[in-house]
C-alpha cells in the first residue's frame, strides 16, 4: 500500500508541474497570439484599402503595403509603411477600412484612428 502511495504522490507532482508549465506559457502566448491577429487584420485592412485606391482611381500608380511597424507596451501604435508617399487625401480612407478590419474581429473604435482590442489599445497611424 505504501509503494502506491508514493506513486499517486509522484504522479500528482508530475502533473502539477507540468500544468504550472502550461500555465506560465499560456500567459505569454495569450497576449502575443492576440497582437498577431490584430496586425494580420492590420495587413488585411491596409492592403484591401490600398487596392481599392488603385482601382477607383486609374492614373495612380499601384502602392504596396511595406512594412507594419508596432511601438508601445500596452498602448501601442501601429505605422504602416507603404512602397510610396501615400496621397494626404487618401489616408482617412487607409484607416478607416484598417479599423473596420479590426473591428470584425472583435474590437471597439474610440476615436477617429484608435481601437481597443481586449486590454489593449492601438492607434494606426499612416
Amino acid at each position: 500500500m505504501g509503494r502506491q502511495g508514493q506513486v499517486s504522490a509522484e504522479f500528482v507532482l508530475i502533473v502539477s508541474f507540468i500544468l504550472i508549465i502550461i500555465l506560465v506559457f499560456a500567459s505569454f502566448i495569450g497576449p502575443q497570439m492576440e497582437e498577431n491577429n490584430i496586425i494580420s487584420s492590420v495587413r488585411e485592412g491596409a492592403s484591401t484599402a490600398a487596392t481599392e485606391i488603385v482601382y477607383s482611381n486609374v492614373s495612380m500608380q499601384p502602392i504596396k503595403l511595406e512594412s507594419i511597424r508596432v511601438t508601445g507596451e500596452k498602448d501601442k501604435t501601429i505605422t504602416l509603411v507603404f512602397d510610396r508617399p501615400l496621397p494626404e487625401n487618401y489616408k482617412p480612407f487607409v484607416i478607416n477600412r484598417t479599423i473596420k478590419s479590426i473591428l470584425d474581429i472583435g474590437g471597439s473604435q474610440l476615436n477617429y484612428n484608435t481601437v481597443k482590442v481586449g486590454d489593449r489599445t492601438y492607434t494606426i497611424v499612416v
